[in-house]
């Protein structure tokens, strides 16, 4: 199987024949360019769930559901394996020299009704990654899991900015805690920033309310364990955030209250006797202070 021509009848596919989102894009390419790399172009393969998780940055459960629709779609054979007796396997489906609608309808065979074979066969060709970063417009872009793995983050990107904000907070909280790889930290500031759809400024005050929580600030240590745990710590924060206002909030006095209006009640004749009997002591008082200071 030729890769370019694989890469390029797929680009194709997409733009004229098929709808394919990007989880299920970054799947199938992790897929091509692992069967190029190890010789594997045209035959079945291994591939543990867990480095296509980590390859694609889906979720396990996305990125099965994006390896049933690329199986529906006649991209790729997927067999399930047998606890214990077999593990399961990827195959490439040849896409060029070869008819997708008919591929489609006849996915269970693989020749059509004369019997002669729908594919032209070819010899493997693995081409070597270094050549795959030559322009070509005849290339499909690389995908984004691949962009990112590739990528080298400048001191003043945003990525970097907050990659470097953590480590220096995790560093205040413990100055021997060992230096991490910034740019690989960056990468993950942002996964959360396109894939999770996190503004730079929330991970910027994450940042600073998880170093300063007393539990959290053990336990994220790196940009990654703060992108695993974003949601718990959000909203924890919120919770927190909510009591501590409700405690502040105090309850004004009724004087104090808006369009508050006092009451007027009529005093009895007992009250008026009392308020007379001190009116008349008081002027008692003053006038024998004023006799003093005569």
């Amino acid at each position: 199987m030729d890769y370019f021509k694989q890469r390029r009848e797929y680009r194709k596919l997409k733009r004229d024949q098929i709808d394919i989102s990007t989880g299920q894009n970054n799947l199938y390419r992790e897929l091509l360019d692992y069967a190029n790399d190890e010789g594997k172009l045209e035959v079945a393969f291994t591939l543990k769930n867990s480095a296509l998780v980590d390859l694609t940055g889906l979720s396990e459960s996305g990125m099965k559901k994006a390896r049933n629709e690329l199986v529906q779609l006649g991209l790729i054979k997927y067999t399930v394996g047998k606890r214990n007796k077999a593990k399961p396997t990827y195959e490439i489906i040849q896409l060029y020299d070869t008819s997708w609608a008919t591929r489609i309808q006849k996915s269970s065979s693989t020749s059509n009704p004369t019997g002669s074979s729908t594919s032209v066969p070819t010899v493997a060709q693995p081409v070597a990654h270094k050549n795959l970063l030559v322009p070509d417009s005849n290339q499909t872009i690389k995908s984004n899991s691949q962009q990112s793995r590739k990528r080298e983050y400048a001191d003043d990107s945003p990525e970097m900015i907050e990659a470097v904000y953590l480590w220096e907070k995790i560093k205040g909280n413990n100055p021997e805690h060992r230096k991490p790889n910034l740019q690989s930290w960056a990468d993950d500031v942002r996964k959360m920033h396109e894939l999770d759809h996190r503004p730079f400024e929330k991970i910027h005050k994450m940042i600073d309310w998880c170093q300063l929580d007393t539990f959290w600030q053990t336990n994220i240590l790196s940009a990654s364990k703060l992108r695993a745990k974003y949601d718990t710590m959000a909203a924890q924060a919120n919770r927190k955030y909510a009591s501590n206002r409700q405690t502040r909030t105090e309850k004004l006095p009724d004087w104090a209250q808006e369009g508050y209006k006092p009451e007027h009640k009529k005093a009895s004749a007992e009250d008026r006797a009392k308020l007379a009997e001190q009116l008349k002591k008081l002027r008692s008082l003053g006038d024998k202070t004023q006799e003093a200071k005569s």
